[in-house]
């Protein structure tokens, strides 16, 4: 019994000091001093499932975070999705307005080109109209212009006829008291100043003498009027009874006077290779620069003259 007794005390005694040893107040390390061995061998225990947890957890805001951002990246890309679908309808509709607008251009264009094609059409048409009526214009121009050479030619004739009165030869022209021969036509061969001199002599006349201006306008302009107004060539000349082969430089006529009044044309008489002795007149523009002097040798045509007896006759 005692020594029950000694080991009950014993007992309580040792739970008493434990007890005592587990008051954190008055241990300087409360920490330490409130755990048994049992608390530290569960805590040992329960460390790896706080380290997951906090894992866990750190995942779980991880996630969240990434959740909220692709949350705001799908906002922002639903919001420019919205954008470009409204700006595609923007366009589709501009699209469909600017198709509209090159369907009637083209049906415009196509109108428009048609109109220009008819309107080339008639322009056409209508130059070929005038190039007929220009030249219908031309031919009608140059038949008048012939009827006018016929009747000149005609008047010339029939003034011929009604002055000379039988007083000249066929076909010589009377003026004043004088008869004048020109070799206009086709049919004469032109010839040299002698041998147009000759011609004239068989007629009982003599080649041209020119005594005043007014007749030599007369020559000028009958010339013209017989020979349609002949363009300027030096073959288109006239013989006249003027010369200076006895001594250069000093023209006379065939009745022994000396040339008193010339009607040269601009830079003549000019002797050209000092062989231009005989003298001729030109159906040229102005009627008092129409002389030339050229080769007495050189064919050209000639004018005659012959004064008309004016003796009366007395028929017997």
């Amino acid at each position: 019994m005692a020594t029950s007794e000694t080991s009950e005390n014993k007992a309580k005694q040792t739970c008493n000091e434990l007890e005592i040893q587990e008051d954190f107040t008055t241990d300087i390390h409360p920490l330490y001093s409130r755990m048994s061995r049992f608390t530290v061998r569960e805590e040992l225990r329960s460390r790896p499932n706080r380290l997951a947890a906090i894992i866990l957890g750190l995942l779980n805001v991880v996630f969240i975070l990434v959740i909220t951002g692709l949350s705001v990246h799908i906002d922002r890309v639903s919001e420019t999705h919205n954008t470009l679908t409204l700006n595609s309808s923007r366009i589709s509709s501009q699209l469909a307005h600017l198709q509209s607008e090159h369907s009637s251009l083209t049906e415009s264009r196509k109108t428009l080109q048609n109109k220009l094609d008819e309107d080339t059409k008639k322009i056409t048409s209508l130059q070929q109209n005038l190039n007929t009526m220009t030249k219908l214009k031309n031919d009608l121009s140059s038949q008048n212009q012939n009827l006018q050479q016929e009747k000149r030619k005609l008047q010339s004739q029939i003034s011929n006829l009604e002055d000379n009165c039988g007083r000249c030869l066929p076909n010589w022209v009377l003026m004043n008291n004088t008869c004048y021969y020109f070799a206009v036509s086709d049919a004469v061969l032109r010839k040299s100043w002698a041998a147009g001199r000759q011609e004239c002599k068989k007629n009982g006349a003599d080649l041209l003498v020119i005594n005043t201006k007014e007749e030599q306008e007369f020559i000028v302009d009958t010339l013209k009027t017989l020979r349609y107004n002949l363009r300027f060539h030096y073959t288109n000349g006239f013989w006249m009874g003027l010369k200076d082969d006895h001594t250069e430089g000093t023209w006379k006529w065939l009745n022994g006077t000396n040339m008193t009044a010339g009607y040269w044309m601009p830079g003549e008489p000019n002797d050209d290779n000092a062989a231009e002795d005989c003298a001729a007149v030109y159906p040229a523009a102005h009627p008092l620069r129409a002389w030339n002097d050229a080769p007495c040798s050189y064919p050209l045509k000639w004018i005659c003259e012959k004064e008309v007896d004016i003796t009366p006759h007395n028929p017997q």
